[in-house]
């Protein structure tokens, strides 16, 4: 794991000194080994985490001189071994790493090497013979890759971070509204390619960017869609072979997933998609420690439940409890660390447990993805159900009821509109269907300049289900938890890894039709079946509890005086978008309440404006 960065130019020589700040100033995600180096049209840098072959070989930018390519990657590709087997058997390699293979590979079968290598990866690609530059991010965006084209100096720079691109002083801070304006009022944060700063992008997942004399192009080489076949639903394909199936695929990946040459560790929660890489860990006898994040407030902790599944799995097991008078210095921390908005205090707590533990475990596997592959979002049960309808299944209502079950916040009614609400328009509800107060809170001039953002969500399948899926995946949950673990991650020096998201195990999960997806009042039942021998059944077939973390009741106690602060402030930034006189009342209202609220928007209009004051200045 690595950080990377870099400046191209092909009109004259870029500044080497602006590529060695941005180097510096993302350290922190490579502190084993730093290196510049450059050529006539670009100058890159590259910082190392030694996860694989811990010795000096397997150090960055990787070359071939003779041809005039050269390499630097941040990430893992899982699949090394094999394609030195099946590609690349008569090729002489000077370390045992995985990156290695990547300039082999371009060199045999040009950009479309891509479709070769499984893993996490941004990638910067220099062919001098060409003059051709290229970054390349994974299938799924896990790695994250930032960059600014200056269209009057035809510059290119590019980091592993947006934070290292302002090393460059000719990219300013300022804010890019349109993409507020998704985080505000469709509640999608790492949507697209925007990012919340103005004319900075993202190479969008599972594409390249090229770059040469005649400028940038973007390619897409992977869509989740066209790996779908949709006329399957119709055969007799058994749910014992859909199982047999994905149980091979998830084998694979974790045993992949679970290649390095340090201390190894699993984010463990109560939830689902940490048992399920217990249960993989003790079915592969794995040495690993798991780690969990707990609360001061036990009502929404999670902690035994974490250790039952630890002991279960025969896994060591550690925790760590941020405390609620460090709080507020902790949200700045942690708005500096991501360096743009998020959605959740939850946040902080992961960031602290990453903090607490680096010295502990080099490599942790995290659960990201299992929800949005599963179903395992509360408010799947509507697409379901109108997947359900067609096939004139027996009892459907009932079966429907008994699925939802009770919720610990919401009527029966009232949860199915927050849930078929969300559906329609993304970002309406939270996970559990509950919908959120924000009538009044944005001002009208700025609803109406950026409403045409509205309408960029596509829904590629015939399946409700399967669109809901995808619309989580791909614009609203997993892009930016995507980004959450790999700023905290990667601010401790640790590399996580998502063996949920091999993207064979995903198109298996995705290609599994409807009806297998919720049976016995269990979400993603499919995949807690598939290594139920493995752990305890009763921690595996717990579904997700619906309200996960105390932010209401921060919001109402802790944070009550330092949001009461903000809003109240002479110099509050976001007058521009935001009415914080009506948002202040709101939460005087709802203070005095004992009832539980959701939060969801509203953390969303605090942490811009801490973000533009902490970060952006403006």
């Amino acid at each position: 794991m690595c950080g990377i960065s870099g400046i191209i130019n092909f009109k004259k020589s870029p500044n080497k000194e602006f590529v060695y700040k941005m180097n510096n100033s993302i350290k922190y995600r490579g502190p084993d080994h730093q290196a510049l180096w450059d050529n006539k049209f670009c100058s890159i840098g590259i910082v190392r985490l030694k996860i694989i072959d811990l010795s000096d070989k397997a150090n960055q930018p990787f070359f071939d001189k003779n041809i005039g390519l050269t390499v630097i990657y941040n990430g893992e590709i899982y699949n090394y071994q094999e394609i030195k087997r099946t590609y690349l058997s008569g090729e002489k390699f000077y370390s045992e790493g995985d990156g290695e293979i990547i300039i082999k590979l371009y060199k045999k079968f040009g950009i479309d090497f891509i479709n070769k290598i499984k893993g996490m990866f941004s990638i910067f690609i220099s062919d001098e013979i060409k003059k051709k530059t290229y970054l390349i991010r994974d299938r799924f965006g896990i790695k994250q890759l930032y960059y600014h084209y200056d269209n009057n100096y035809k510059q290119l720079t590019f980091c592993s971070e947006i934070k290292g691109l302002f090393s460059n002083p000719f990219i300013k801070k300022e804010v890019n509204f349109s993409e507020i304006y998704k985080v505000l009022n469709l509640g999608l944060i790492d949507s697209n390619y925007q990012t919340c700063f103005a004319n900075i992008n993202k190479v969008p997942s599972g594409s390249y960017l090229e770059f040469s004399n005649e400028g940038v192009k973007i390619n897409n080489y992977y869509k989740i869609e066209d790996k779908i076949d949709e006329g399957q639903d119709d055969k007799e394909i058994s749910y014992k072979t859909y199982s047999i199936m994905l149980r091979e695929k998830m084998i694979k990946s974790f045993q992949q997933h679970t290649t390095f040459d340090v201390n190894g560790g699993i984010h463990m929660s109560g939830g689902s998609d940490s048992a399920l890489l217990a249960a993989m860990s003790s079915y592969t006898n794995k040495d690993l420690t798991s780690f969990t994040f707990d609360f001061e407030n036990k009502q929404y902790s999670e902690i035994e439940t974490a250790k039952e599944l630890a002991r279960s799995a025969n896994l060591k097991h550690k925790s760590s409890t941020l405390l609620e008078k460090n709080l507020v210095d902790y949200i700045n921390k942690v708005v500096e660390i991501q360096h743009e908005p998020f959605s959740s205090l939850r946040i902080l707590s992961q960031n602290f447990l990453f903090e607490t533990f680096k010295d502990d475990s080099k490599v942790i596997l995290d659960g990201s993805g299992g929800d949005e592959i599963g179903a395992g979002y509360r408010y799947y049960i509507l697409p379901w159900y109108l997947d359900m309808v067609g096939l004139d299944l027996k009892n459907l209502n009932s079966r429907l009821l008994k699925t939802i079950g009770k919720h610990e916040s919401l009527s029966i009614n009232n949860f199915v509109l927050g849930s078929l609400t969300n559906y329609l328009k993304p970002g309406m509800s939270t996970q559990d269907g509950s919908m959120f107060e924000k009538k009044g809170f944005l001002n009208n001039d700025f609803l109406n300049t950026y409403k045409k953002e509205d309408s960029f969500i596509k829904r590629p399948f015939k399946s409700h289900l399967r669109n809901a899926q995808y619309i989580d995946f791909h614009y609203s949950k997993l892009p930016r938890s995507l980004r959450y673990t790999d700023r905290a991650s990667m601010r401790a020096s640790v590399e996580a890894r998502l063996p949920l998201l091999d993207h064979e195990v995903v198109e298996q999960c995705f290609q599994i039709p409807s009806k297998y997806k919720f049976l016995f009042s269990q979400d993603r039942i499919i995949l807690k079946d598939l290594f139920k021998k493995n752990i305890n059944q009763k921690l595996l077939f717990k579904n997700k509890k619906t309200i996960a973390d105390p932010q209401s009741a921060w919001i109402k106690k802790n944070l009550f005086n330092y949001i009461n602060d903000t809003l109240s402030s002479g110099n509050f930034l976001s007058k521009d978008i935001i009415d914080n006189l009506k948002v202040k009342k709101y939460i005087d209202k709802i203070s005095k309440s004992d009832e539980h609220f959701n939060s969801s928007f509203l953390i969303r209009i605090l942490l811009v404006e801490w973000w533009r004051k902490g970060v952006v200045g403006n």
